[in-house]
């Protein structure tokens, strides 16, 4: 059972090699933290086992506002 949310922030546009990081974060706020310091990145976010559906909703949110954001 995951815990964490598992966040990899990844280069636009080139899907092959385009790994830049992989973080995991126990608190919701520190995700939003690190997508919104950069915007420009696209990033892969798989959400702990058991998310609240207030933080689903924050994530479409920043998705729907123009983040690019994978889950």
């Amino acid at each position: 059972m995951q815990k964490q949310w598992k966040v990899e922030m990844r280069y636009p546009g080139d899907k092959i090699d385009s790994l830049i990081t992989t973080d995991r974060f126990d608190d919701f706020a520190d995700v939003e933290r690190k997508i919104k310091q950069n915007r420009e990145m696209v990033f892969v976010v798989e959400p702990p086992s058991a998310p609240s559906k207030n933080h689903l909703r924050l994530l479409e949110e920043l998705k729907q506002s123009g983040l690019k954001i994978e889950l």
